[in-house]
């Protein structure tokens, strides 16, 4: 027995120890792994300067209210935000590609702002210019200039430097950076989603926090402060960041000498050395901010300065969308008024005043990611990711089963609405995939001679309370079977779809029920559709995707063509007519064009 029982505790010993190799040898790797993901890779890469042009005309257009950066000098005071880049003149950037604008900062007396959808501009007398680098696109969430003139660049793909008029971009670090400070002695600082650094030219030292994830780092006097979602924290370089006692709501923070003013949970806060004291606005403070040794705060109300009397109100809110998202979903008249739902919240009505709109957000919480409007009996109709409400301009009421709605459409007998498990037709008969359609989630509905359902495997049509026909993935008559947004224009149905551009169906004249035949549009084959954007205004149909921007059908019918018109984002998510005008909601903002719109090269 012994001689056994020596071998099953070799055996044993064995195993362990392979265990224990195998785990060094994973942990090694996975390390090893890490380090090569974080590594800078290539440092250098090319840098140029493109002159930016506008695509168009610029269209008149509302983003959000909200400010995020300032940059000041002694006469000119810049905001950026949601409502683009402003001066005293209002916008000064829009030639910019997209409208809401992530971070400002001065470079050599010059404006440089990082889009929130991407790209570094500079401005250059009236105009811009691009900085186009070899490591491509980059969305840039920091700017800081340091004391000999460089650009310090916090971006989700690192942290970059460039040195004025140089013809390459240095990579200094690869972690994502949503923060950036300068300290004492060349100090440089760099927080994001995956912890606070500090950046030396050869290395990229990782400091201890109370939380990886950094939304904001500052130097106060010899000390180093952070926002991370546990709060604000505070301590000695080199030492360890402690929770500073009341900042734990602070959501934002700005230096003051000494001093970090930080805002949150309604209340702007200012923790010196050894007392804490309250600063009281006019207006609940959003976020505050510091350029050029000033102080800000952001309200719903304008951006407030600092001054030695207090605050006292530095610009006035722009015409914008109430607070909160400005990503429009859907578009509806209910009157005079406008309603936008918004994409990511609720519903925000429009109130003409001359020219522009007055916005206000409708309360309660019956309606949340809103995805289709439609009037009904002098009320709206609401589908959104809470399930079907009403409007009736005043209150949100529930209107239809719970569950994520996609889809309406009105026909003889009443409101159809496109669900996640099928369509609800009037009567409360539900057909689903188990009855024929081709799938069972309805993002798109339209009524005519038959209810037209898309869904994402496939198109259906519903003839009384049934499924008459479907069509399919494989069957060669759709471009794509992801089907977004359906519109009948001039007798025919438009499909367009998620992938595939657009398709026309085109019935016999005797039989308007029956299949028919398909034809795609091969100019929009690689085009995106976004949900419900095919729509008629002016007695034309058109077209909004995701990313290429706005698009209409020839007075012929034969081709869709690209306006070329300055939107405030290229991802079109809403289309509506009214007023004289031609409304379209993307996912930075609201745009009106005037009526109508003449053809490119009339």
């Amino acid at each position: 027995m012994l001689p056994t029982f020596n071998r099953r505790r070799a055996a044993l010993a064995a195993l362990a120890a392979a265990t224990v190799l195998g785990a060094g040898a994973y942990l090694k790797i996975r390390r090893d792994l890490n380090r090569a993901l974080a590594a800078p890779g290539r440092l250098e890469a090319p840098l140029q300067l493109l002159p930016v042009r506008a695509e168009g005309p610029l269209a008149e257009r509302w983003g959000g209210g909200e400010v995020e950066g300032v940059a000041a000098t002694e006469t000119t005071l810049a905001t950026a935000g949601a409502a683009g880049l402003r001066d005293e003149g209002g916008e000064i950037a829009s030639a910019l590609p997209t409208l809401r604008v992530a971070c400002v900062a001065l470079w050599r007396g010059r404006l440089v702002a990082g889009l929130e959808a991407g790209g570094l501009y500079l401005r250059d007398g009236a105009g811009w210019q691009e900085l186009v680098a070899g490591f491509g696109p980059l969305h840039v969430r920091a700017l800081a200039e340091t004391p000999g003139g460089e650009l310090l660049i916090g971006a989700r793909e690192g942290l970059f430097r460039a040195a004025w008029g140089a013809r390459t971009l240095r990579k200094l670090d690869g972690h994502s950076v949503r923060a950036v400070a300068l300290g004492p002695g060349g100090l440089m600082l760099a927080g994001g989603e995956e912890g606070l650094r500090r950046v030396e030219p050869a290395r990229a030292t990782l400091l201890p926090t109370p939380d990886p994830w950094i939304e904001w780092v500052g130097c106060p006097g010899q000390d180093v402060a952070v926002v991370t979602p546990l709060g604000l924290a505070r301590g000695p370089l080199g030492g360890a960041l402690a929770a500073v006692p009341g900042g734990e709501d602070a959501t934002s923070a700005a230096v003051a000498g000494e001093e970090v003013l930080a805002a949150g949970g309604g209340r702007l806060l200012r923790f010196g050395p050894g007392r804490t004291r309250e600063d009281f606005l006019p207006a609940l403070p959003r976020k505050v901010l510091a350029a050029s040794g000033l102080v800000f705060a952001d309200t719903d109300a304008g951006l407030y300065r600092r001054t030695r009397e207090g605050w006292v109100l530095a610009r006035p809110r722009p015409a914008a969308l109430p607070p909160g998202s400005a990503h429009v979903g859907a578009l509806a008249w209910l009157g005079p008024r406008l309603v936008a739902g918004i994409f990511n919240g609720g519903l925000a009505v429009g109130e003409a005043r001359g020219a522009e709109f007055a916005w206000t957000a409708v309360p309660g919480s019956r309606s949340w990611g809103v995805n289709a409007l439609l009037p009904v009996g002098g009320a709206l109709q609401v589908a959104s990711l809470r399930g079907s409400a009403r409007y009736d301009g005043r209150t949100l009421s529930e209107a239809g089963p719970e569950g994520a709605a996609f889809s309406l459409a009105a026909t003889r007998d009443g409101v159809a609405v496109g669900l996640g498990q099928g369509v609800l037709l009037p009567g409360s008969r539900l057909l689903s995939a188990f009855h024929g359609l081709p799938g069972n989630q309805a993002l798109a509905l339209a009524s005519g001679d038959a209810l037209f359902v898309g869904t994402p495997t496939g198109l259906g049509a519903v003839v009384g309370n049934r499924v008459a026909w479907r069509v399919t993935a494989g069957e060669g008559r759709l471009p794509h079977p992801w089907i977004t947004a359906l519109a009948l224009h001039r007798g025919d149905l438009f499909i367009g779809t998620y992938g595939g551009g657009v398709a026309r169906r085109t019935a016999p004249a005797d039989q308007p029920r029956a299949l028919g035949t398909f034809q795609a549009f091969p100019e929009t084959a690689a085009l995106k559709v976004n949900t419900g954007c095919l729509a008629e205004a002016a007695g034309r149909l058109y077209l909004g995707t995701d990313g290429g921007g706005l698009w209409r059908l020839a007075p012929d019918g034969a081709r869709f063509e690209r306006l070329r018109i300055h939107l405030p984002s290229p991802r079109v998510t809403a289309i509506l007519e009214g007023a004289g005008a031609l409304f379209v909601g993307t996912d930075e903002g609201l745009a009106r064009i005037p009526l109508p719109i003449p053809d490119e090269g009339t």
